[in-house]
């Protein structure tokens, strides 16, 4: 019998999915597979329960936001795990299994996880921190790490409208230098993000075609901007017609230096987690993780 290493996070996504973890487990045996259960939470350990992984595990599945994502692959690639990964989307934005056509409803994603549509796929790396979706700094990008587990857990992604619209308020641009293979960049920015994957903070279209198999990183700076540039700019970003903007650098790179060099910023962020400190060092780790499609 082949083994699922289920992985989930109780406080995800207002908290829905331990009501399905039953009928889950049922639907996995059903179909010949033997369930490991682990509740994880910022504090778990989830080394020890992954440092066992065989030849008879068929895959570690989890299910949660993109922060818990993101600590499983941090844990899978720092110890060398290949054995595929899959996502159940029981988060609250769920931008990467968004980004890979993750069905929302629980049973429909455990059937397209039977299925065994196994691909190798990119990671970043920043610093000594993975990250399969974003790392950002700037405006909005930690609102998932700023807003209350309790205001998050009763409205959902709308808590973290009411965190952003806070931090506008607040926040003064900071000055970077950006050194890719191809460029260097010196800008006073609002924020940057760079994307193995195409959304954030449940806004889709941020990227112009992401490809998580293409051994590249798309990133996105946004230029210091007036407060009544920002709605307009928000606006097109919404509708996915921001490339152009002159307010806007897209850039695709396999590396990039990041080194910030005035103002107050705080330490990016990936995934949603706290992330590493200035100056980054960022790069594409091409088919680094195996990945259920």
């Amino acid at each position: 019998m082949k083994k699922i290493k289920l992985i989930y996070n109780s406080v995800a996504g207002q908290s829905k999915f331990k009501y399905f973890l039953d009928t889950i487990i049922e639907k996995f045996m059903q179909n010949g597979f033997e369930v490991s259960l682990f509740r994880a939470g910022k504090k778990t350990n989830l080394y020890d329960y992954l440092k066992n992984v065989d030849s008879d595990t068929y895959g570690i599945i989890v299910a949660g936001g993109d922060g818990t994502l993101n600590r499983v692959v941090n844990v899978m690639m720092r110890n060398n795990i290949k054995v595929p990964l899959g996502v159940i989307p029981a988060g609250t934005s769920n931008d990467f299994a968004k980004h890979i056509k993750m069905p929302y409803n629980f049973s429909e994603c455990i059937d397209k996880i039977i299925l065994g549509n196994i691909q190798e796929v990119d990671v970043g790396l920043a610093n000594d921190k993975y990250f399969i979706n974003v790392c950002s700094a700037g405006l909005f990008t930690n609102a998932s790490q700023k807003t209350d587990i309790g205001l998050k857990n009763a409205i959902g992604k709308l808590s973290y409208f009411f965190t952003a619209v806070y931090q506008l308020f607040k926040f003064k641009p900071f000055e970077v230098k950006i050194e890719t293979e191809n460029d260097i960049i010196i800008e006073k920015v609002s924020l940057f993000l760079i994307f193995n994957g195409s959304s954030a903070g449940g806004i889709d279209k941020l990227t112009d075609g992401s490809n998580i198999q293409d051994g590249l990183l798309d990133i996105i700076v946004i230029k210091d901007c007036k407060f009544s540039e920002v709605s307009i700019l928000l606006g097109k970003i919404l509708l996915g017609k921001h490339f152009d903007d002159k307010k806007v650098i897209y850039l695709r790179e396999k590396w990039l230096r990041v080194t910030k060099i005035n103002g107050n910023v705080d330490d990016p962020d990936v995934d949603g987690d706290e992330g590493p400190r200035f100056p980054l060092e960022v790069r594409c780790i091409e088919k680094g993780i195996k990945m259920f499609l």
